[in-house]
């Protein structure tokens, strides 16, 4: 077991004459020697290079987020998801006395954490000051850094953009929300039913509470993108869930994977990707959610956690795609009509088995729903439905935006959000799909949304 030194660390932020002086966000710092600095989804991550025996040291500097918590709420509330969301600490942090910088109130502690047999030293930095939270997260399983770690500390400086007046605003409706300060500004969402809005604190969230704990969906920044989102995905994915791995150590991110592409209603490209993984070292498996949006040559990212079989999340975030936007981005024109022109089917089998229901949707802007009750295969069973007027019932559609519309031969009319998709799962083919959800749907009660088949 290897000797751990709990740093003596004074957390007052100073000003630092150190060499290689860089920023990141609302911090200054010192990039100690010799160490590795990588670009996450969420901050910057400044790590040892391999020494062969498995001793390392990592400084992790998150991005700052909009905050009207206090400091004290807002260390503990960074503690819950930053440290023992991530690593197995012993047990409660070892408070430093609080300090003051710049009008920023900076809080720090630290805990112990099991690295297999191994043990490590966990640091957490939060400040908290002019409407906005920052955090530094440090982490060592040696003694061998602790002079460059310490460094590191002193050299943190609060920064002219900490200092710079915050004067958004966190109002928001109580269905439909355009985000406001921080990454808020990135977003403009529709609330799902049985879902509330939490339009401060470390980011924009939605959150529900259910009998087995809350569920969170997180909306976070945007970084580099490769210019694809499959590429993208391959390392977002574990950057933003960093300390945990998939249910089956080492294999890729993909292989037992659920995929999803297609274009959100303002004609951006996204792929979300849910995954079971578990903590490295550790049993439980939960399911992970990651949504990445195409905004030019950037992703806009969106995380979540559920019970493995759990399918709060995936009801909220199906909802949440067929009115995603991201703010400052131009609107694409989307052929919703040529998509869906063709036989959809809502059961369980494909073409030449049996099926629940079907429907046509034809060039003349005329939709059948069928009923298949007998195995057919070897002449097009759908369109000879048609033609011989064996068909359950039919109706004209139309589009309004995103919006199927269809009435009915008795004059009654339907609206529906649409959304058109592919999925798979592992390294199978992709299929496409498509999805409604009705306009006039109840805000008391989410439903799932079913995935239509395309045959």
């Amino acid at each position: 077991m290897k000797k751990i030194i709990l740093f003596t660390m004074n957390i007052i932020l100073v000003t630092s004459t150190f060499a290689q002086r860089q920023t990141f966000d609302v911090l200054n710092y010192t990039m100690p020697n010799g160490w590795d600095k990588t670009e996450m989804a969420n901050g910057i991550q400044l790590s040892t290079k391999n020494d062969g025996k498995g001793s390392y040291a990592a400084a992790i500097i998150l991005r700052s987020a909009a905050t009207e918590a206090p400091a004290n709420e807002n260390f503990t509330t960074s503690w819950e998801k930053l440290v023992k969301g991530t690593l197995s600490v012993s047990g409660e942090p070892t408070l430093q006395d609080p300090a003051t910088e710049k009008g920023w109130s900076v809080l720090s502690g630290q805990a112990s954490y099991a690295d297999g047999a191994n043990k490590g030293l966990v640091t957490l930095i939060t400040a908290t000051g002019n409407g906005k939270m920052a955090n530094v997260v440090i982490m060592t399983n040696t003694d061998k850094y602790q002079n460059q770690i310490l460094d590191f500390i002193k050299s943190l400086d609060l920064n002219e953009t900490a200092t710079a007046q915050n004067n958004s605003t966190n109002a928001v409706s109580p269905i439909t929300a355009t985000t406001g300060s921080g990454n808020k500004n990135l977003y403009s969402i529709t609330v799902p039913p049985t879902w509330s809005l939490n339009a401060g604190g470390n980011s924009l969230m939605l959150e529900k509470n259910t009998t087995t704990g809350k569920r969170i969906i997180e909306f976070m920044g945007m970084i580099k993108s490769s210019g694809n989102l499959e590429n993208d995905m391959s390392h977002i994915f574990f950057e933003v869930f960093d300390g945990w791995e998939t249910r089956i150590p080492g294999i890729t991110v993909f292989t037992e994977a659920e995929c999803e592409k297609g274009m959100t209603c303002q004609g951006l490209n996204y792929y979300m990707m849910s995954n079971s993984i578990k903590k490295r070292g550790g049993y439980d498996v939960i399911k992970a959610t990651v949504l990445l949006v195409q905004a030019g040559d950037k992703v806009a990212i969106i995380n979540s956690t559920d019970n493995i079989l759990g399918s709060e999340v995936e009801m909220a975030l199906h909802f949440l795609l067929f009115n995603l936007r991201i703010k400052g981005v131009g609107e694409k024109s989307i052929n919703y009509k040529q998509q869906l022109i063709g036989t959809w089917a809502s059961g369980s089998g494909t073409y030449g088995n049996s099926l629940n229901s079907a429907t046509i949707y034809t060039a003349d802007g005329k939709s059948y729903v069928t009923i298949q009750s007998s195995t057919t295969s070897g002449y097009d069973y759908y369109n000879n439905l048609i033609k011989t007027k064996q068909f359950k019932s039919q109706s004209v559609y139309s589009f309004t935006g995103n919006v199927l519309v269809r009435k009915s031969s008795s004059g009654s009319e339907s609206k529906y959000f649409i959304r058109f998709y592919s999925r798979r799962y592992g390294d199978r083919p992709w299929e496409s799909y498509m999805s409604l959800y009705d306009c006039n749907y109840d805000k008391n009660k989410i439903e799932a949304v079913l995935h239509f088949h395309k045959i």
